[in-house]
């Protein structure tokens, strides 16, 4: 039999504990009567600028429309930006000024895999603030299962590998693949699971080489590769060494079909790779090319150059850029479906009724209970002869 004083103990525990659910339900931190605090955490300098900016000026381009909308429930959105210079250490300590002195109410980023994966272990302490992110592809930051670390854009690299080698085997029929793939967390997370699903296939790599994100000669590893003789080469790798990779294997006399991952290429691809461009095919997740005609795609590139003419000028928006906005109006949805008393509990609740949620930028969003990763799919491009890129009927799924 309990004592009278075992008895009070356990029942201030247990109101403790049901005081706790109530204020973490009820927790408006960075929720002001006339606005909200988001904080924007990405790579805004340094080897990995291209995917910051791009999660930055979506947030800036979709928040403002909410803004000149007349806000969230009457409230605008304020942002506070902070640069990681792509480096972990600095996303780190950016995350903890974002969340402890800033209070913000939630996060949009990370930006890039790298800096996603070294972050996990704060993402996961921090379990009471929601975080959207929408254009890395590691599964590092959302697997194992987190209650407040969403993701969106682009099919997660685990994901995104399997998808590559069954698109690779049972649509394009080619057995013989070599793969080179980058060093870093984007390239090994992907070029794994490829490697793994291949073997469940009954199929191992004819040739597998690693690159450095700042390599410029490739010779070594393509010799290598054609001495494998594949009939098809996958690159996972970011756009600039992908690009000096495609060149240097036809210079080569490498004839294999080239298949890049989602981050492989962008709009100056084929500046870069000229003449040998043409034929490569390359994953993207998105609904439409910004150089297409696609209505909803173009009223954001007009947007986006109107906001960021420099950056217009640079054959942008592009992939990064789409999958920011992309991401940050998901975020924008979400804010408006968890309603006028906003919570971040709240708002977690209102990402989760998100299904076949459509921006006409990035491939559809659905979350769940117990589903965060909001995009499950991907489509094939392909360079033409004249060099433009062109969307394939091919479509990648994945089970999850």
């Amino acid at each position: 039999m309990l004592k009278r004083r075992e008895l009070a103990a356990g029942v201030a525990t247990i109101a403790l504990l049901g005081s706790g659910r109530r204020a973490s339900a009820e927790d408006m931190t960075g929720v002001m009567p006339s606005s909200i605090k988001v904080g924007v955490l990405g790579s805004l300098t340094g080897v990995q600028a291209v995917f910051g900016q791009g999660n930055l000026s979506g947030a800036q381009i979709a928040f403002d429309e909410a803004n000149a909308a007349g806000g969230i429930h009457g409230r605008r959105i304020e942002i506070v930006s902070i640069d990681d210079e792509s480096t972990p250490a600095r996303s780190i300590a950016g995350f903890r000024r974002l969340v402890d002195d800033e209070k913000v109410f939630a996060v949009f980023g990370p930006s890039a895999s790298s800096i996603a994966q070294a972050m996990e272990p704060v993402l996961r302490a921090a379990s009471a603030v929601p975080v959207l992110g929408s254009i890395y592809s590691s599964p590092a930051a959302s697997e194992p299962f987190k209650h407040n670390v969403f993701r969106t854009g682009p099919l997660q690299d685990r994901l995104q590998g399997i998808a590559i080698a069954d698109f690779v085997l049972e649509t394009l029929k080619s057995t013989k693949v070599a793969l080179v793939s980058q060093s870093d967390e984007y390239g090994r997370r992907g070029g794994a699971s490829l490697t793994e699903r291949m073997k469940e296939k009954g199929h191992q790599l004819v040739a597998a080489e690693v690159f450095n994100l700042t390599d410029t000669d490739f010779t070594a590893q393509l010799l290598r590769v054609r001495a494998a003789e594949p009939e098809l080469l996958v690159i996972y790798g970011f756009p600039a060494p992908a690009a000096t990779i495609t060149r240097q294997a036809r210079q080569l006399g490498l004839t294999a079909k080239i298949l890049g991952s989602n981050a492989t290429a962008n709009r100056t691809y084929p500046a870069t790779v000229g003449p040998a461009a043409a034929g490569v095919m390359n994953v993207i997740s998105l609904a439409a090319l910004p150089e297409g005609d696609d209505p909803r795609m173009q009223a954001y590139v007009q947007k986006f150059s109107a906001r960021f003419p420099d950056l217009a000028r640079q054959n942008r928006p592009d992939l990064g850029d789409c999958l920011g906005y992309n991401g940050a109006v998901v975020f924008v949805e979400g804010l408006k479906r968890a309603g006028a008393a906003l919570s971040r509990e709240g708002f977690i609740r209102a990402l989760e009724s998100l299904k076949d949620f459509e921006t006409g930028i990035g491939l559809p969003t659905t979350f769940g209970p117990q589903r965060r990763e909001g995009n499950l799919a991907a489509r094939v491009l392909e360079f033409q002869p004249d060099l433009t890129r062109k969307l394939t009927s091919f479509m990648l799924h994945s089970a999850g």
